[in-house]
C-alpha cells in the first residue's frame, strides 16, 4: 500500500513538473518576441513612415494609374509603397514563421493592414501579371494576412482595446479563411 502511494506521489510530481516546464516555455517564447515587436512598432514614431502611410492609403489610387503596376510608377511613389507595404508584410511573415501570435498582431494593426492592402492591391495585381520578374507571389503574405484580419470580430478588438482579455492573458478567436470554390 505504501508503494502505491509513493508511486502516485511520483506521478503527480512528474505531471506538476511537466506543467511548470510547459508554462516556462510559453513565457520564454512570449518574452522573446516582445523586443522584436517593440522595435518594429517603433517605426510608427517616424514622421516619414506616417507620411508614406497616409499617401499610400489616401492618395495613391487617386494620383497614380494602377495599370502601371508598381514598377511603372515614379521612384518616390514606389519607395512609399515598398516602405509601407513591406513593413506590414514583415508582420505577416513573423506570424507565418510563428515568431509572433497572429491574433495579437491583428488586434493591434488590423485596420492599417486592411487599408494598406486595399490601397496597393490593384497595383500588385497588375505587377504580378506583368513581364516584370516579381512573380505571382508579390506581397502574397500581406494579401492573405489582410484577408484574415478582415474576419476579426469588432468585439475582439474592443475587448483588446479595453484591456478585458480572458484570464489566460491572450486573445481568443478564430482567424480562418473561407475556402474558394
Amino acid at each position: 500500500m505504501l508503494g502505491v502511494a509513493a508511486l502516485a506521489v511520483s506521478f503527480f510530481a512528474v505531471a506538476l513538473s511537466a506543467g511548470f516546464a510547459a508554462r516556462q516555455i510559453l513565457l520564454m517564447r512570449n518574452a522573446n518576441y516582445v523586443p522584436v515587436l517593440v522595435d518594429l512598432l517603433g517605426q510608427f514614431r517616424s514622421m516619414e513612415f506616417n507620411d508614406n502611410y497616409l499617401y499610400v492609403c489616401t492618395r495613391l489610387q487617386h494620383e497614380q494609374d494602377p495599370a502601371k503596376g508598381i514598377s511603372g510608377l515614379p521612384a518616390d511613389v514606389r519607395a512609399k509603397i515598398y516602405d509601407v507595404a513591406y513593413f506590414y508584410q514583415l508582420f505577416a511573415a513573423l506570424v507565418a514563421l510563428k515568431v509572433v501570435k497572429e491574433q495579437d498582431i491583428v488586434a493591434v494593426l488590423r485596420d492599417r493592414i486592411v487599408h494598406v492592402w486595399q490601397a496597393v492591391e490593384p497595383f500588385v495585381h497588375t505587377e504580378r501579371s506583368s513581364t516584370v520578374p516579381t512573380g505571382p507571389f508579390l506581397m502574397r503574405n500581406l494579401e492573405e494576412f489582410a484577408k484574415r484580419a478582415q474576419t476579426m470580430p469588432a468585439t475582439t478588438i474592443e475587448q483588446f482595446m479595453r484591456g478585458n482579455l480572458p484570464a489566460s492573458g491572450g486573445l481568443h478567436f478564430s482567424l480562418t479563411t473561407k475556402k474558394r470554390t
